[in-house]
């Protein structure tokens, strides 16, 4: 027999919570509710969750709660937690989790990880906007999973619930995790923004332009998938064109801001082609013509 899944409650009715509290429901986990603040946005999370949605005063039910999940903004986490623990509602018997991903448990929850069983991060590697419809398709999703030695496994046995993968981190490595995090989802959108600008800026629609590019976005993002970044890499760095590299250039004058990110992600491009050996290696004096062309500007 496995055993069985610990009660549960999330605090918070984000778009995190929301998704948390309904794919552990769907998981098995038994959810005893969710709580915040605002009765509007409680009841709301509640209903699309699932769950029981509790509002104003911490409700009584914490105290058959074995892990408490604070979902909510990263600089309250701390508040939050001391204010639990002073209910009284929250001590040795409950495990304390959070969601952020830059910061550790340690720095989160330290002033409270004394009074409570374990302390420990649970932060979805995912771009959850939409907690409707992210709450079924965290299954396969990687969750970063920190803390001491009660969180991490009380983090883990939630995350196998959810049918995730566990990315077992250490407090060192927080800061570039989160960072790498940024980069991978946030920032994919400032690139897709920026590459729309461009062409917008050759007389197409913005709107348009967003459009149009998302799927070869979609396309790269999939040969990542199947082959890797090196692999899947495509385009004029990939064959050493220093041509077109000067084309797009071209194009770029007189737009400095939208230049210095295209030669930043160019400079990243050439770096991933030169790691491309054998026959399908790219014209490697291209490569250095592509070189010279981007620090020209630099």
């Amino acid at each position: 027999m496995t055993a069985r899944n610990p009660t549960t409650f999330l605090v918070g009715a984000g778009p995190v919570a929301t998704a948390l509290a309904g794919a552990l429901r769907l998981g098995g986990v038994p959810v005893l509710g969710l709580w915040a603040r605002r009765a509007a946005q409680a009841r709301a999370a509640g209903s699309t969750a699932g769950v029981a949605a509790f509002s104003s005063a911490p409700p009584d039910i914490l105290l058959e709660t074995e892990i408490v999940i604070l979902a909510v903004r990263d600089q309250q986490i701390g508040e939050v937690a001391e204010m639990l623990v002073g209910t009284g509602l929250i001590g040795k018997r409950h495990v304390l989790l959070h969601c952020a991903g830059a910061a550790s448990a340690q720095e989160s929850l330290g002033a409270v990880a004394s009074a409570v069983a374990g302390v420990g991060t649970l932060h979805p590697l995912s771009a959850i906007a939409d907690g409707k419809l992210a709450m079924r398709a965290l299954k396969g999703t990687v969750f970063g999973v920190e803390g001491d030695a009660a969180g991490r496994a009380a983090a883990s046995k939630l995350v196998a619930a959810m049918g995730g993968v566990v990315l077992a981190l250490d407090s060192s490595q927080m800061g570039a995790y989160h960072a790498a995090a940024a980069v991978a989802s946030n920032y994919v959108v400032a690139a897709l923004d920026a590459a729309a600008a461009i062409l917008a800026s050759a007389g197409v629609a913005p709107e348009q332009a967003a459009q149009a590019l998302v799927p070869l976005a979609e396309g790269a993002l999939r040969n990542i998938t199947a082959r890797g970044t090196t692999a899947g890499l495509t385009g004029p760095v990939r064959r050493g064109d220093a041509e077109t590299i000067q084309r797009h250039l071209d194009a770029l004058r007189g737009k400095p801001e939208l230049a210095e990110i295209y030669r930043t992600l160019a400079r990243r491009a050439v770096e991933i082609a030169s790691r491309i050996d054998g026959q399908d290696a790219p014209d490697r004096a291209g490569l250095d013509a592509i070189r010279k062309l981007l620090d020209a500007g630099a």
